[in-house]
């Protein structure tokens, strides 16, 4: 979300183009600050998902008096009189020879010196410098806080907008996701744009709720050339651990101030679909840019011209129980020829297993629960149906099953899956299929 939103009739037309998730980006506010455009988005739409996004510990420039043009072989003071940097540990997180990287790395230059007040650099690729802009160190190792002050402040104000997910940027290590869980309930979203992230790929992924993959900083952080291949072993990682995943930075970027993508791009949206993501991310091109509608309307055509060409996917380990429910439902509903499966959940989990083998049939997860049905939102090929307020949790089978006769055709087969909870004894959980 941002400005581009803001005039009249241009989120509804997003909207309604198909959008499944807002994100609200806390690097440049509060929760405060955007609780006008979720409420708009909400009174438009009552099941839109939230995403809230913590601005983590991002390295960033201070307050410019004016741009400032830097060319290559000029030396460069950061400090309190020279280039402010918000950060006072900054000198403390480079040594002689470091990279620091500018403007997703745009700029580009080279330590000469720290005094522990100063850092002197010399300027490899030049550009424009623009008050608060980033600053990416791709070989910083400090022992940082992975929550900043500002992130705790701005969890403390998040009932402003009522998330449904919250996002927490630059994770290194799964013990980051432990220490946003002991003071925000939300599921986590782990950010992977670290190099110390790839390194601890498969803890963090089991750790995590969801994984993105941030490929804007992940690309500065490590050498550009390698995030193809970083994509790929993550999105395949957390397929494998039954996690949904989102693709995410430029992936239509140039449809900021354009009408169309390039070539290049649309084929980047189609293969990440491809490689296994659950859901494909848009930024700049919604926030700030010229058609927030259209860039929506462009993502879901090269979507809907690529899902048919998945191929199958082996999913999680059926070593474990539910896992292997839920391949034996997807299998047995595509060899019976079956409409749907059925899935009833209070939480989610049921059809997020589903879905995690990627049946070619829908999955039509029926909760009584809100909250399930927003955060279902992020979850590969789920469409969720509400049931009434009155319904029994005890028996969601019985009121899925007369849901689907309400809209699916009379005579159709369906298989429904239904898991007991964890720890419940096998009998609780079943495998149906019948004819509606």
């Amino acid at each position: 979300m941002g400005p581009a939103l803001d005039p009249p009739g241009v989120l509804e037309r997003m909207l309604a183009e198909g959008v499944d998730v807002l994100r609200v980006n806390l690097s440049h506010g509060t929760p405060g600050d955007q609780a006008h455009r979720v409420a708009r988005a909400r009174a438009i739409r009552p099941d839109i998902a939230i995403l809230a996004d913590l601005g983590g510990p991002k390295l960033r420039l201070g307050d410019l008096a004016a741009a400032v043009t830097v060319r290559p072989d000029e030396k460069v003071i950061f400090g309190p009189r020279y280039l402010p940097v918000a950060d006072p540990n900054f000198p403390h997180r480079v040594v002689t020879g470091d990279p620091v990287y500018l403007i997703d790395g745009a700029v580009r230059m080279e330590v000469l010196s720290t005094d522990g007040v100063n850092v002197e650099c010399r300027v490899i690729v030049g550009g424009t410098l623009l008050s608060r802009k980033g600053i990416n160190l791709p070989n910083d190792h400090s022992d940082l806080p992975c929550l900043t002050d500002k992130d705790r402040r701005d969890i403390s104000e998040l009932d402003a907008i009522h998330p449904d997910f919250v996002a927490l940027s630059y994770v290194r290590h799964e013990d980051d996701i432990e220490e946003l869980r002991r003071v925000c309930p939300l599921p986590v979203v782990a950010k992977i744009e670290k190099q110390q992230a790839i390194e601890r790929m498969d803890a963090i992924v089991a750790a995590a709720d969801i994984i993105m993959v941030a490929r804007g900083d992940l690309g500065v952080e490590i050498p550009i050339e390698k995030v193809p291949a970083a994509q790929k072993l993550l999105i395949r990682a957390a397929n494998a651990a039954g996690r949904p995943v989102i693709t995410a930075t430029q992936m239509l970027v140039s449809m900021v101030t354009n009408s169309l993508p390039t070539r290049a791009e649309v084929t980047d949206v189609a293969n990440a679909v491809l490689d296994g993501t659950d859901a494909v991310m848009l930024s700049e091109e919604t926030a700030m840019g010229r058609d927030p509608a259209g860039v929506v309307s462009m993502m879901g055509r090269i979507l809907r011209e690529t899902e048919p060409l998945l191929p199958a996917q082996r999913g999680p380990t059926t070593s474990v129980k539910a896992n292997a429910l839920a391949e034996a439902a997807a299998h047995l509903a595509e060899n019976v020829g079956a409409a749907a499966l059925l899935a009833p959940t209070k939480t989610g989990i049921t059809p997020q297993r589903l879905a995690a083998f990627r049946p070619h049939l829908p999955i039509l997860a029926f909760s009584k629960r809100a909250e399930t049905i927003r955060r279902l939102a992020l979850v590969w090929g789920v469409r969720t149906v509400a049931l009434p307020d009155d319904t029994d949790e005890d028996d969601l089978a019985t009121a899925a099953m007369a849901s689907a006769r309400a809209f699916l055709p009379a005579g159709a087969t369906v298989v429904l899956l239904s898991l007991g909870p964890p720890g419940a004894p096998q009998s609780a959980s079943f495998i149906r299929a019948t004819t509606l």
